[in-house]
């Protein structure tokens, strides 16, 4: 194995590592939640926290399950199986605000109570959503642009190149920020757009850039004299040619959207309360750092261990060479 490279094991351990983050994301109501996985209502059989899954959620929120106070359930209903962590990413409770790591919240609580892991588990869904949503836009749309700059000819490939150029000079935070207060609001989809029209630029010029190495070549040269057309060129000879270089940037992409997120929200222009993510977390603990340390450190740790993870398997799918399928030029 080349020295400085990481080694296999590093690469299904870093997979596997975002593979459960994506899955806590995922399932945050069923592993963080007050309301019981399980219930019973008479003769009934309930499942309040699966009304919080997106899309299906719908479907189990009842009427008789709202608003109920399952540490004290009215007469006839009973909590029959809990969250593996029984507690609210919202729920405030000031008489156990700023409680260390203990036996009842495994990484304490903040300034207003509320459980740190809670919220650490429901404020991986923004921070992932932010990064695998600015991740796929970027591909989608620098894909198809460097594809029609290599492609199209010279005046489709100057203007280009221009777009490119331009787009390349703004900061994706200005952008976010541009953004979110064209549309008046904060949020995710604000954020993806920013940090996409950022990050497509980088895209663009690897495509663009693998297409005219390829059609310098003889395979490109016998393919064309046989007959075959660009989009079946494009999708049989380059798209496999461009598939590992591609994943390489998107992992990047994706640390680098989840970094911006997280700098965001913790500049206050992050998801709209009561929904936390890393960085609005790290913003609301920077008021008591002196007298807390576990709201500053265990956000901190989970983004250092994400992101490593990406970074890590980046550096492995580009061959031990880093960034640099990014310098791709025009």
């Amino acid at each position: 194995m080349p020295e400085g490279r990481p080694s296999s094991a590093s690469t299904r351990a870093a997979l596997a590592l975002f593979g459960v983050v994506a899955l806590v994301a995922l399932l945050a109501p069923l592993i963080a939640n007050d309301r019981p996985l399980l219930a019973r209502s008479g003769g009934r059989l309930l499942a309040p926290a699966l009304a919080d899954l997106p899309v299906v959620g719908r479907l189990f929120d009842l009427p008789e399950a709202r608003g109920v106070d399952w540490d004290q359930p009215p007469p006839g209903m009973r909590a029959l199986w809990r969250a593996p962590v029984p507690w609210s990413y919202r729920g405030i409770r000031l008489d156990e605000a700023l409680r260390p790591p203990g036996r009842h919240h495994l990484l304490g609580t903040d300034a207003l109570g509320r459980d740190l892991l809670a919220r650490l588990i429901h404020g991986t869904r923004p921070s992932l959503l932010v990064g695998l949503g600015a991740a796929s836009l970027a591909l989608l749309c620098g894909g198809i642009l460097g594809a029609l700059a290599g492609l199209g000819g010279r005046l489709a490939d100057l203007l280009i190149v221009r777009l490119v150029e331009i787009a390349y000079c703004f900061s994706p935070y200005l952008l976010a920020l541009a953004l979110q207060a064209a549309l008046g609001h904060a949020g995710v989809g604000p954020m993806i757009a920013g940090i996409a029209l950022n990050r497509w630029t980088v895209v663009a010029r690897l495509v663009r850039g693998e297409i005219l190495r390829q059609r310098g070549g003889d395979l490109w040269a016998s393919a064309r004299a046989s007959g075959a057309s660009l989009p079946r060129l494009a999708l049989r000879h380059l798209l496999p040619l461009l598939a590992g270089p591609l994943a390489v940037l998107a992992a990047f992409t994706v640390a680098q959207a989840i970094v911006l997120e997280s700098g965001l929200a913790f500049l206050g222009f992050g998801v709209e309360p009561p929904l936390p993510s890393w960085g609005s977390i790290l913003a609301e603990s920077r008021a008591t750092l002196e007298v807390a340390w576990w709201p500053v450190v265990f956000p901190t740790l989970a983004l250092l261990l994400v992101l490593g993870s990406l970074c890590v398997a980046g550096e492995i799918g580009s061959g031990g060479r880093g960034r640099g399928q990014d310098t791709a030029t025009f």
